[in-house]
């Protein structure tokens, strides 16, 4: 999918160390006003290598472009994840498209005709994800959501129909379905095929639901109850999320808790090729969080805020939320791709432990660094042992101006 490309991120820049005032004191006994100044954290013992340690400033979106970009992944933590109402789907694809939704090129196969754009000319932002069941391809079943934002309810209407029309023309075979807890919801199925597709309009959205299974097994009532349930979910979901006023959107904030200053940065390489920094308050991080299948880490770990830059970092409200976290997302001992410790980084006062995983795909292994200080929990991917612990450093370094 197209990606904004590296220069629409404006005002990305080191971030200048507050000026200390200091007060001078006239005789012992006498009394110093104002606050407390935090000490400036040693990282003498810190092997850091080249990486920053100092936050950016994220500032606002360069353009139009980029600003839809940001409020798409806003949307995302409003997005429905089908193991929501089935946990047997544990496998997130890739290659459908999304996550984020600009125009047709990031929906991909989930949308067939070629008048998504023209139909949906207004699209403010969307998120797109598809999940399947575990098992052989050819039975896989498979669930595939998008949300669409749109101006208002008239157009998320009229899109919705505008869209499940085109799917007609685009198939003939294609027959109308009704769904009974959704009578607003444009459906429809090819006789024969184990699928069912529909465009929902609630309020300024439009919901795409599609299921497929592949074994071809599934009735239609199968198929109907899934969608629905996937519906029951997300249409509340909705209801909670407030969109950026169209006036603000073109100065929306890209980092809004000020987490992504604290992930070591992406390089230009890497954000154009897999996109910019992302910056979550919950579900929408799941998609690039490798092995979660549920929302629970949410909870127990009390998140108030998920960046992905080159890093993860995940804030907590409590110490004991982060320390949650850890427990989390180490690895155990008995899973199938079995991790083995290797020497972590020196001089972190709080929690850290390195890992080697065999990845069947690769000939080499991956490697990995868990981190957790203060309220901050953080995840740091790395090549070579000392580069690894070299980026571990620096990453917590960064964690100290949190």
């Amino acid at each position: 999918m197209r990606r904004p490309e590296p220069g629409v991120l404006r005002g990305i820049r080191a971030t200048l160390a507050a000026a200390l005032v200091l007060s001078s004191v006239a005789g012992c006994g006498s009394v110093v006003s104002g606050a407390a100044v935090r000490a400036e954290p040693d990282l003498s013992g810190l092997d850091v290598g080249n990486y920053p340690t100092e936050p950016v400033d994220f500032g606002a979106a360069a353009d139009h472009e980029s600003a839809r970009y940001r409020e798409g992944q806003r949307l995302g933590d409003f997005a429905a994840l089908p193991f929501e109402i089935d946990p047997g789907y544990v496998n997130r694809n890739t290659g459908t498209g999304g996550p984020v939704v600009l125009d047709r090129r990031d929906m991909e196969a989930l949308v067939v005709n070629d008048t998504f754009d023209q139909v949906a000319a207004d699209l403010v932002a969307g998120w797109v994800h598809t999940w399947s069941t575990a098992g052989d391809p050819g039975s896989r079943q498979q669930l595939s959501v998008a949300v669409l934002m749109f101006p208002d309810t008239a157009r998320a209407e009229s899109v919705a129909a505008g869209l499940e029309h085109d799917d007609f023309t685009f198939n003939t075979d294609n027959r109308p379905v009704r769904l009974p807890k959704y009578p607003q919801s444009k459906a429809h199925r090819r006789p024969g095929h184990a699928s069912l597709g529909s465009w929902t309009p609630h309020d300024r959205y439009v919901v795409f639901v599609e299921y497929d299974d592949g074994s071809g097994k599934t009735e239609l009532p199968g198929m109907v109850q899934r969608t629905e349930s996937l519906l029951d979910v997300q249409l509340p979901l909705l209801d909670q999320f407030e969109p950026t006023p169209a006036e603000q959107l073109d100065e929306i904030a890209l980092d809004p808790d000020g987490l992504l200053a604290l992930t070591l940065p992406k390089s230009a390489r890497t954000i154009a090729m897999y996109g910019p920094p992302d910056a979550f308050r919950g579900r929408g991080a799941v998609y690039a969080l490798n092995g979660t299948t549920n929302l629970e880490f949410l909870g127990t770990g009390r998140v108030t805020g998920i960046a992905l830059g080159e890093s993860v970092v995940m804030r907590s409200e409590t110490v004991q939320g982060a320390q949650a976290l850890w427990e989390n997302f180490r690895p155990v001992a008995d899973e199938p791709a079995a991790s083995r410790v290797i020497e972590s980084p020196a001089g972190i006062d709080g929690k850290v432990e390195c890992f080697s995983r065999k990845v069947p795909a690769y000939e080499s292994p991956s490697t990995f660094c868990l981190l957790q200080t203060g309220r901050y929990f953080a995840q740091v991917e790395g090549g070579q042992i000392q580069d690894l612990q070299q980026k571990t450093s620096a990453q917590y370094a960064l964690l100290l101006h949190g």
